[in-house]
Protein backbone atom coordinates (compact mmCIF):
# COMPACT_ATOMS: atom_id res chain seq x y z
CA UNK A 1 0.00 0.00 0.00
CA UNK A 2 2.93 2.79 0.84
CA UNK A 3 4.05 2.46 -2.48
CA UNK A 4 0.61 3.18 -3.93
CA UNK A 5 0.64 6.59 -2.22
CA UNK A 6 3.61 8.68 -2.87
CA UNK A 7 1.48 12.02 -1.05
CA UNK A 8 -0.13 13.05 2.35
CA UNK A 9 -1.63 16.43 2.04
CA UNK A 10 -3.15 18.72 -0.27
CA UNK A 11 -5.96 20.61 -1.33
CA UNK A 12 -8.78 20.63 -4.22
CA UNK A 13 -8.42 23.58 -6.57
CA UNK A 14 -12.19 24.33 -6.91
CA UNK A 15 -13.97 26.33 -9.64
CA UNK A 16 -11.66 26.08 -11.91
CA UNK A 17 -12.57 23.32 -14.15
CA UNK A 18 -15.85 23.49 -13.15
CA UNK A 19 -17.67 26.00 -15.69
CA UNK A 20 -20.79 24.33 -17.53
CA UNK A 21 -19.20 24.87 -20.86
CA UNK A 22 -15.87 24.64 -22.27
CA UNK A 23 -15.61 28.47 -23.56
CA UNK A 24 -16.07 29.59 -19.99
CA UNK A 25 -12.86 28.20 -18.27
CA UNK A 26 -10.92 31.23 -17.00
CA UNK A 27 -7.48 29.07 -17.33
CA UNK A 28 -5.58 31.84 -15.34
CA UNK A 29 -7.93 31.72 -11.98
CA UNK A 30 -4.90 29.69 -10.80
CA UNK A 31 -1.32 30.09 -11.75
CA UNK A 32 2.11 28.57 -11.65
CA UNK A 33 2.53 30.81 -8.16
CA UNK A 34 -0.42 28.86 -6.86
CA UNK A 35 1.10 25.12 -7.12
CA UNK A 36 4.27 27.22 -5.54
CA UNK A 37 2.35 27.82 -2.80
CA UNK A 38 0.90 25.05 -2.07
CA UNK A 39 4.22 23.76 -2.01
CA UNK A 40 5.49 26.25 0.24
CA UNK A 41 2.77 24.89 2.68
CA UNK A 42 3.66 21.90 2.79
CA UNK A 43 1.39 20.16 0.48
CA UNK A 44 2.04 17.81 -2.52
CA UNK A 45 -0.74 17.01 -3.96
CA UNK A 46 -3.71 19.13 -5.77
CA UNK A 47 -6.79 17.55 -6.44
CA UNK A 48 -8.80 19.18 -9.78
CA UNK A 49 -12.53 18.69 -10.41
CA UNK A 50 -13.26 18.32 -13.35
CA UNK A 51 -16.86 18.68 -15.45
CA UNK A 52 -15.43 16.13 -18.08
CA UNK A 53 -18.74 15.36 -19.14
CA UNK A 54 -19.67 19.03 -19.80
CA UNK A 55 -16.18 19.64 -22.17
CA UNK A 56 -17.38 17.13 -25.22
CA UNK A 57 -17.15 18.32 -28.69
CA UNK A 58 -21.34 18.30 -28.89
CA UNK A 59 -23.72 18.55 -26.37
CA UNK A 60 -24.87 14.93 -25.24
CA UNK A 61 -21.97 13.78 -26.94
CA UNK A 62 -18.81 11.62 -25.42
CA UNK A 63 -15.87 12.71 -27.44
CA UNK A 64 -13.62 15.47 -25.25
CA UNK A 65 -12.50 18.38 -26.81
CA UNK A 66 -8.98 18.15 -27.48
CA UNK A 67 -8.35 21.87 -26.24
CA UNK A 68 -8.75 20.62 -23.15
CA UNK A 69 -5.63 18.63 -22.95
CA UNK A 70 -4.08 21.55 -23.65
CA UNK A 71 -5.25 23.41 -20.69
CA UNK A 72 -4.64 20.74 -18.46
CA UNK A 73 -1.06 19.72 -19.69
CA UNK A 74 0.21 23.26 -18.09
CA UNK A 75 -0.93 22.25 -14.70
CA UNK A 76 0.54 18.81 -15.22
CA UNK A 77 4.23 20.78 -15.87
CA UNK A 78 3.83 22.30 -13.38
CA UNK A 79 3.46 19.62 -10.93
CA UNK A 80 5.81 18.01 -12.10
CA UNK A 81 8.25 20.68 -11.88
CA UNK A 82 7.62 21.33 -8.31
CA UNK A 83 6.85 17.33 -7.53
CA UNK A 84 3.29 17.65 -6.66
CA UNK A 85 0.79 14.72 -7.67
CA UNK A 86 -1.90 16.15 -9.67
CA UNK A 87 -5.53 14.24 -9.06
CA UNK A 88 -7.71 14.82 -12.06
CA UNK A 89 -11.10 14.14 -10.37
CA UNK A 90 -13.97 13.62 -12.52
CA UNK A 91 -16.53 16.16 -11.47
CA UNK A 92 -19.33 16.00 -13.86
CA UNK A 93 -21.88 16.10 -11.10
CA UNK A 94 -25.05 18.07 -9.97
CA UNK A 95 -25.53 17.70 -5.94
CA UNK A 96 -29.28 17.49 -6.11
CA UNK A 97 -29.22 15.47 -9.41
CA UNK A 98 -29.14 11.68 -9.21
CA UNK A 99 -25.97 9.59 -10.74
CA UNK A 100 -27.70 8.42 -13.91
CA UNK A 101 -27.55 4.53 -14.46
CA UNK A 102 -26.57 4.36 -17.70
CA UNK A 103 -23.78 7.06 -17.10
CA UNK A 104 -21.16 4.12 -18.11
CA UNK A 105 -22.36 5.46 -21.33
CA UNK A 106 -20.29 8.50 -21.62
CA UNK A 107 -17.95 7.50 -18.67
CA UNK A 108 -15.99 4.71 -20.20
CA UNK A 109 -15.29 6.46 -23.38
CA UNK A 110 -14.05 9.96 -21.51
CA UNK A 111 -11.93 8.15 -19.32
CA UNK A 112 -10.68 5.55 -22.33
CA UNK A 113 -9.77 9.21 -24.42
CA UNK A 114 -8.07 10.47 -21.21
CA UNK A 115 -5.97 7.36 -20.36
CA UNK A 116 -5.01 7.57 -23.97
CA UNK A 117 -3.92 10.56 -23.96
CA UNK A 118 -1.60 10.79 -20.37
CA UNK A 119 -0.57 6.36 -21.31
CA UNK A 120 3.29 7.96 -21.14
CA UNK A 121 3.06 10.74 -19.72
CA UNK A 122 4.04 12.41 -15.98
CA UNK A 123 3.63 9.77 -13.22
CA UNK A 124 2.40 12.73 -11.03
CA UNK A 125 -0.72 12.17 -12.31
CA UNK A 126 -3.59 10.30 -11.03
CA UNK A 127 -7.39 9.37 -12.55
CA UNK A 128 -10.65 9.76 -9.87
CA UNK A 129 -13.19 7.99 -11.79
CA UNK A 130 -16.35 9.74 -10.40
CA UNK A 131 -16.73 12.81 -7.84
CA UNK A 132 -19.80 11.89 -5.30
CA UNK A 133 -22.35 9.28 -7.02
CA UNK A 134 -25.11 9.41 -5.54
CA UNK A 135 -28.89 8.35 -5.94
CA UNK A 136 -27.74 5.21 -7.82
CA UNK A 137 -27.75 1.52 -6.47
CA UNK A 138 -24.72 0.77 -4.89
CA UNK A 139 -24.46 -2.91 -6.95
CA UNK A 140 -24.98 -0.81 -10.57
CA UNK A 141 -22.21 1.90 -9.66
CA UNK A 142 -20.17 -1.20 -8.13
CA UNK A 143 -20.22 -2.59 -11.49
CA UNK A 144 -20.04 0.47 -13.70
CA UNK A 145 -16.48 1.98 -11.98
CA UNK A 146 -15.31 -1.49 -12.46
CA UNK A 147 -16.26 -1.68 -15.69
CA UNK A 148 -14.11 1.83 -16.03
CA UNK A 149 -11.39 0.23 -14.67
CA UNK A 150 -10.68 -2.08 -16.86
CA UNK A 151 -11.41 0.49 -19.99
CA UNK A 152 -8.55 2.36 -18.57
CA UNK A 153 -6.44 -0.15 -18.08
CA UNK A 154 -6.51 -0.73 -21.88
CA UNK A 155 -4.77 2.20 -22.43
CA UNK A 156 -2.98 2.60 -19.02
CA UNK A 157 -1.51 -0.57 -17.26
CA UNK A 158 -0.29 1.48 -14.23
CA UNK A 159 -1.69 4.71 -13.60
CA UNK A 160 -3.16 4.88 -9.90
CA UNK A 161 -7.11 5.58 -9.98
CA UNK A 162 -8.93 6.59 -7.16
CA UNK A 163 -12.73 4.72 -6.71
CA UNK A 164 -15.29 5.72 -4.07
CA UNK A 165 -18.79 4.63 -3.19
CA UNK A 166 -22.20 6.41 -3.50
CA UNK A 167 -23.50 8.47 -0.94
CA UNK A 168 -21.19 11.26 -2.19
CA UNK A 169 -18.60 8.82 -1.53
CA UNK A 170 -19.93 8.35 2.32
CA UNK A 171 -17.54 5.83 4.48
CA UNK A 172 -20.65 3.43 5.02
CA UNK A 173 -20.83 3.12 1.39
CA UNK A 174 -17.17 2.83 0.86
CA UNK A 175 -17.10 -0.44 2.78
CA UNK A 176 -19.39 -1.34 0.30
CA UNK A 177 -17.07 -1.40 -2.84
CA UNK A 178 -16.49 -4.70 -4.71
CA UNK A 179 -12.93 -6.21 -4.22
CA UNK A 180 -11.74 -5.78 -7.74
CA UNK A 181 -8.86 -7.82 -8.92
CA UNK A 182 -6.96 -4.60 -9.65
CA UNK A 183 -4.73 -3.77 -7.21
CA UNK A 184 -3.27 -0.43 -7.99
CA UNK A 185 -6.34 1.55 -6.39
CA UNK A 186 -6.45 4.15 -3.91
CA UNK A 187 -9.92 4.23 -2.00
CA UNK A 188 -11.68 7.84 -0.79
CA UNK A 189 -14.29 8.97 1.21
CA UNK A 190 -15.39 12.49 1.65
CA UNK A 191 -15.63 13.75 5.71
CA UNK A 192 -18.09 16.69 6.30
CA UNK A 193 -19.14 15.33 9.83
CA UNK A 194 -21.36 16.61 11.67
CA UNK A 195 -22.80 17.76 8.13
CA UNK A 196 -24.65 20.23 10.30
CA UNK A 197 -22.04 22.28 11.49
CA UNK A 198 -19.76 21.90 8.88
CA UNK A 199 -22.66 23.03 5.75
CA UNK A 200 -24.26 25.44 8.03
CA UNK A 201 -25.54 28.67 6.06
CA UNK A 202 -25.02 26.52 2.25
CA UNK A 203 -27.28 27.84 0.17
CA UNK A 204 -26.95 24.18 -2.37
CA UNK A 205 -28.77 21.88 0.27
CA UNK A 206 -32.80 21.00 0.02
CA UNK A 207 -33.93 23.17 2.25
CA UNK A 208 -31.44 25.50 1.97
CA UNK A 209 -29.31 25.46 5.53
CA UNK A 210 -29.24 29.65 4.69
CA UNK A 211 -31.26 30.49 7.54
CA UNK A 212 -28.74 28.05 9.96
CA UNK A 213 -25.69 29.72 11.73
CA UNK A 214 -23.94 30.01 14.78
CA UNK A 215 -23.76 26.25 15.58
CA UNK A 216 -20.98 25.31 18.30
CA UNK A 217 -18.81 22.58 17.48
CA UNK A 218 -18.64 20.54 19.78
CA UNK A 219 -21.85 21.14 21.42
CA UNK A 220 -20.51 20.54 25.12
CA UNK A 221 -22.58 23.07 27.50
CA UNK A 222 -23.92 25.20 24.26
CA UNK A 223 -26.86 25.53 22.71
CA UNK A 224 -28.25 25.04 19.12
CA UNK A 225 -30.38 27.85 17.73
CA UNK A 226 -34.11 28.01 17.41
CA UNK A 227 -35.43 25.25 14.62
CA UNK A 228 -36.48 27.74 11.96
CA UNK A 229 -39.78 26.98 10.48
CA UNK A 230 -38.16 25.97 6.94
CA UNK A 231 -36.56 22.96 8.76
CA UNK A 232 -39.43 21.86 10.45
CA UNK A 233 -40.52 18.08 9.58
CA UNK A 234 -37.35 17.85 7.24
CA UNK A 235 -34.20 15.99 7.61
CA UNK A 236 -32.54 18.98 9.04
CA UNK A 237 -34.72 19.14 12.07
CA UNK A 238 -33.99 15.50 12.53
CA UNK A 239 -30.25 16.50 12.35
CA UNK A 240 -30.53 19.52 14.79
CA UNK A 241 -32.06 16.94 17.23
CA UNK A 242 -29.21 14.34 17.06
CA UNK A 243 -26.75 17.02 17.22
CA UNK A 244 -25.52 16.23 20.54
CA UNK A 245 -24.37 13.17 19.65
CA UNK A 246 -23.45 13.69 16.38
CA UNK A 247 -21.06 16.39 17.47
CA UNK A 248 -19.17 14.53 20.14
CA UNK A 249 -15.52 14.07 19.08
CA UNK A 250 -15.19 10.39 20.30
CA UNK A 251 -18.56 9.36 17.42
CA UNK A 252 -16.57 11.13 14.91
CA UNK A 253 -13.38 9.30 15.63
CA UNK A 254 -15.22 6.47 15.91
CA UNK A 255 -16.77 6.70 12.44
CA UNK A 256 -13.17 7.56 10.46
CA UNK A 257 -12.10 4.77 12.80
CA UNK A 258 -14.34 2.48 10.52
CA UNK A 259 -12.42 3.54 7.39
CA UNK A 260 -9.02 2.48 8.81
CA UNK A 261 -10.58 -1.01 9.66
CA UNK A 262 -11.79 -1.08 5.94
CA UNK A 263 -7.84 -0.32 4.81
CA UNK A 264 -6.24 -2.63 6.84
CA UNK A 265 -9.16 -5.65 6.50
CA UNK A 266 -8.98 -4.95 2.73
CA UNK A 267 -5.11 -4.18 2.78
CA UNK A 268 -5.81 -1.37 0.92
CA UNK A 269 -5.21 2.51 0.58
CA UNK A 270 -7.65 5.19 1.75
CA UNK A 271 -8.04 8.80 1.00
CA UNK A 272 -9.96 11.78 2.69
CA UNK A 273 -10.59 13.46 -0.94
CA UNK A 274 -12.80 16.80 0.09
CA UNK A 275 -13.40 17.86 3.95
CA UNK A 276 -13.93 21.59 5.48
CA UNK A 277 -16.53 24.07 7.27
CA UNK A 278 -18.65 26.34 4.90
CA UNK A 279 -17.04 29.98 6.68
CA UNK A 280 -19.85 32.18 5.91
CA UNK A 281 -21.90 31.72 9.02
CA UNK A 282 -19.68 29.23 11.09
CA UNK A 283 -17.79 30.82 13.84
CA UNK A 284 -14.07 31.04 13.15
CA UNK A 285 -12.83 29.54 16.67
CA UNK A 286 -15.26 26.69 15.82
CA UNK A 287 -13.86 26.02 12.57
CA UNK A 288 -10.32 26.19 14.03
CA UNK A 289 -11.39 23.77 16.49
CA UNK A 290 -13.12 21.37 13.78
CA UNK A 291 -10.05 21.54 11.51
CA UNK A 292 -7.20 20.52 14.17
CA UNK A 293 -9.50 17.81 15.57
CA UNK A 294 -10.54 16.41 11.80
CA UNK A 295 -6.57 16.49 10.68
CA UNK A 296 -6.00 15.30 13.80
CA UNK A 297 -7.75 12.18 13.19
CA UNK A 298 -6.51 11.51 9.83
CA UNK A 299 -2.89 11.99 10.95
CA UNK A 300 -3.04 9.59 13.55
CA UNK A 301 -4.80 6.94 11.16
CA UNK A 302 -1.85 8.04 8.34
CA UNK A 303 -5.10 8.93 5.99
CA UNK A 304 -3.56 11.22 3.12
CA UNK A 305 -6.08 14.02 2.61
CA UNK A 306 -7.02 17.19 0.42
CA UNK A 307 -9.28 19.76 2.16
CA UNK A 308 -11.98 21.22 -0.22
CA UNK A 309 -10.77 23.96 -0.91
CA UNK A 310 -8.07 26.34 -1.47
CA UNK A 311 -9.98 29.64 -1.85
CA UNK A 312 -13.81 29.73 -1.65
CA UNK A 313 -16.48 28.93 0.91
CA UNK A 314 -14.55 26.64 2.30
CA UNK A 315 -10.57 27.53 1.77
CA UNK A 316 -8.23 28.95 3.97
CA UNK A 317 -7.93 32.23 4.09
CA UNK A 318 -9.63 34.82 5.52
CA UNK A 319 -12.46 35.41 3.86
CA UNK A 320 -14.32 33.22 0.86
CA UNK A 321 -12.02 35.87 -1.56
CA UNK A 322 -8.90 34.93 -2.90
CA UNK A 323 -6.78 37.48 -0.64
CA UNK A 324 -2.71 38.08 -0.64
CA UNK A 325 -0.35 34.98 -0.18
CA UNK A 326 0.43 34.46 2.87
CA UNK A 327 -0.22 37.63 4.25
CA UNK A 328 -4.26 36.97 3.99
CA UNK A 329 -4.37 33.33 4.92
CA UNK A 330 -6.02 32.66 8.49
CA UNK A 331 -2.88 31.33 9.70
CA UNK A 332 -5.15 29.58 13.07
CA UNK A 333 -6.56 27.28 10.24
CA UNK A 334 -3.08 26.63 8.36
CA UNK A 335 -1.98 26.11 11.79
CA UNK A 336 -4.73 23.91 13.06
CA UNK A 337 -4.61 21.81 10.19
CA UNK A 338 -0.49 20.72 10.50
CA UNK A 339 0.72 22.99 7.39
CA UNK A 340 3.70 24.98 7.37
CA UNK A 341 3.46 28.29 8.45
Amino acid sequence: MADIVQFSKGVNFSKWFETRNFDDIIFNKFTEKDFTDIKSLGMDVIRIPIRFHDYTLEKGGNSLNPELFKYLDAAVSWAEKYRIYLILDNHSFHPTDPTDINIDKILIPVWEQIADYYKNKSDYIIFEILNEPHGIPDDVWGTIQGNTIDAIRKYDKNRVIIVGGTNYNSIEKMLLIPEYKEKNLIYTFHFYDPHLFTHQGAMWNKPSLAPLSNVPFPLGDNKLPEIHDTFKSTWVEALIKSYPYDSKPENISASLERAAIFSRERNVPVFCGEFGVFMIQSQREDRVRWYQFICGELEKRKFPWACWDYFGGFGFFKTEWRGEFPSDLDMDIIKAMGLKI
